[in-house]
């Protein structure tokens, strides 16, 4: 009764959502959610918004994880993970692997806007962006053959003691990425898909932050580049390394 009731809902709220496919290679998204006190209420519901967007393309074998971005000295976060259960017969949906589908982009749009609270945003003052990814590159090695893309919700500014880039001169240089490399603190993103969205890629400040992140993914071994670095996004399909 419960489900014919969520699946209901679905399909009166979901009629935007993609079309499944019977035959689609699956997916795993990992999505990083920065609810720092420095986003604005704007961009918090631009984040949402392309989470719901990403939520909508899934289909049939794929798999979300949502964290919330990790703070300074906070050894845990908000975490959330699901997928969409596998074709019951290969080629063929059925009603109940619809059922399953439109199940799952319910409860999943309800999880995500757990993550969206102004009142906890208000009272974050702090953003491990490095904590997050290792996290996130540990979520990528349950990827079950799934190939994953990694999207950071985030303006890209670590700020914690070690680094804290709000600051004037606070910003590392390629060495600091390449001293850490050489001591194995990075995390090994190798076939990995990397996209940040919400960052300031123009400015002068923005530019340095950007360049930073460009070698700190590639010293990673992540897929990441100039396109894949942006202030927002029109249509979250454009979220998948070609």
């Amino acid at each position: 009764m419960l489900m014919s009731a969520v699946c209901a809902l679905a399909s009166g709220c979901g009629s935007a959502a993609a079309e499944p496919k019977a035959e689609s290679p699956t997916r795993q998204i990992i999505v990083g959610i920065d609810i720092s006190g420095s986003r604005t209420p704007t961009q918090l519901r631009e984040e949402q918004a392309v989470i719901e967007g990403l939520i909508e393309r899934m289909t049939f074998g794929d798999r979300i994880v949502m964290i919330e971005t990790y703070r300074a000295g906070v050894d845990s976060a908000g975490q959330w993970h699901d997928s969409i259960p596998a074709l019951r017969k290969p080629g063929k949906i059925t009603g109940r692997d619809r059922n399953n589908l439109e199940l799952f982009r319910v409860v999943a749009s309800q999880m995500a806007s757990t993550f969206f609270d102004p009142e906890t945003s208000r009272k974050v003052n702090s953003t491990d962006l490095f904590h997050t990814v290792a996290r996130a590159a540990d979520y990528a090695t349950a990827a079950n053959g799934r190939a994953t893309t990694l999207v950071l919700l985030s303006d890209m500014l670590q700020s914690t003691g070690e680094v804290n880039m709000e600051r004037a001169g606070g910003v590392p240089g390629n060495s600091w990425i390449d001293q850490r490399k050489s001591d194995g603190r990075l995390p090994d993103l190798r076939g990995i898909c990397v996209f940040a969205v919400g960052a300031d890629p123009l400015s002068p400040t923005g530019t340095k932050v950007r360049r930073f992140w460009e070698h700190y993914f590639r010293a990673t071994g992540a897929t990441f580049g100039p396109a894949n670095y942006r202030s927002m996004v029109a249509d979250p399909a454009e979220l998948r390394c070609r």
